[in-house]
């Protein structure tokens, strides 16, 4: 009984440890996150000269209002991992949408302002990179997947849905695809300066997501890329193979046919238009 006893508080210990270097990491985060204004404040937004590459941001003056919006959304995420412990992304990433929607209309509901906002966080992710703080350029990355898939599916109207595996791969904290992180900002700004950078991390394996929780293969629930499929259905989850996707089908097929409706739905309104005279 008593050796019984000592495991338990022994496991209650490492839970309680683990958590503490959890919320330790995330304050690191967040601090960092948190000097986005005064870094770009420095760069003198709206006029002055400077040798440093701008790698696409906007240098609007009026840009100080997105540089408070970014800073918003971010509050508002970090307020809500706060909360959830981080258990759903997504949800953390649709309630700070949520929470700045009033204060901050005008820009959700422009594109050109939107993609304004996605230029900051662009530059300050390629800063993080070249500066060797994955794990913040990770956060930069999320954060613009989330508005670029935004834009797509609400404001150009060109998909029926936001492909939620995209953010979720980009969200992947467990650090080993930096290959995809850096082929993400380098694809989006307008200078070489993650070019060298990218050379260097090209040939790591680029990694995806098996979303059953019961993965026995890969209890992390990280794949090879190469090796993940999409549900055919929904084509808004991955899977490492037939097996996963069967045994995850009871959590999945609720949101799998709502998906596939609005999907179907959208293909039909887009046909009907294509064939009109």
């Amino acid at each position: 009984m008593g050796r019984k006893r000592n495991q338990g508080k022994a496991r209650k210990a490492a839970k309680a440890k683990a958590k503490e270097a959890e919320e330790e990491r995330g304050q690191m985060t967040n601090e960092r996150q948190q000097s986005l204004a005064a870094q770009i404040q420095l760069m003198q937004i709206g006029g002055g000269d400077t040798t440093e590459c701008w790698h696409g941001l906007d240098r609007r003056f009026e840009k100080v209002d997105y540089v408070m919006f970014v800073d918003a959304f971010k509050d508002a995420f970090s307020a809500s991992v706060s909360v959830t412990q981080g258990a759903d992304i997504s949800i953390c990433l649709i309630e700070a949408e949520d929470a700045t929607k009033d204060e901050f209309a005008e820009v959700w509901n422009d594109s050109a302002k939107m993609e304004s906002a996605m230029s900051i966080l662009l530059w300050s992710g390629t800063q993080q990179i070249l500066e060797g703080d994955y794990n913040v350029a990770r956060l930069s990355a999320l954060f613009s997947r989330f508005f670029e898939q935004f834009i797509s599916a609400a404001l150009y109207q060109s998909q029926a849905i936001m492909n939620w595996t995209k953010i979720d791969v980009i969200s992947n904290g467990r650090g080993s695809d930096i290959h995809s992180l850096v082929k993400f900002f380098r694809k989006r700004i307008p200078c070489t300066c993650l070019d060298e950078k990218y050379d260097e991390v090209k040939y790591i394996t680029k990694m995806g997501i098996c979303y059953n929780p019961d993965c026995r293969l890969n209890p992390s629930g990280e794949v090879e890329r190469s090796k993940t499929m999409y549900c055919s259905r929904c084509r808004s989850v991955t899977y490492c193979s037939h097996e996963c996707q069967k045994a995850d089908w009871s959590q999945h097929k609720e949101i799998c046919y709502h998906q596939a409706s609005i999907i179907a739905e959208f293909e039909a309104k887009k046909r009907s238009i294509d064939n009109a005279p």
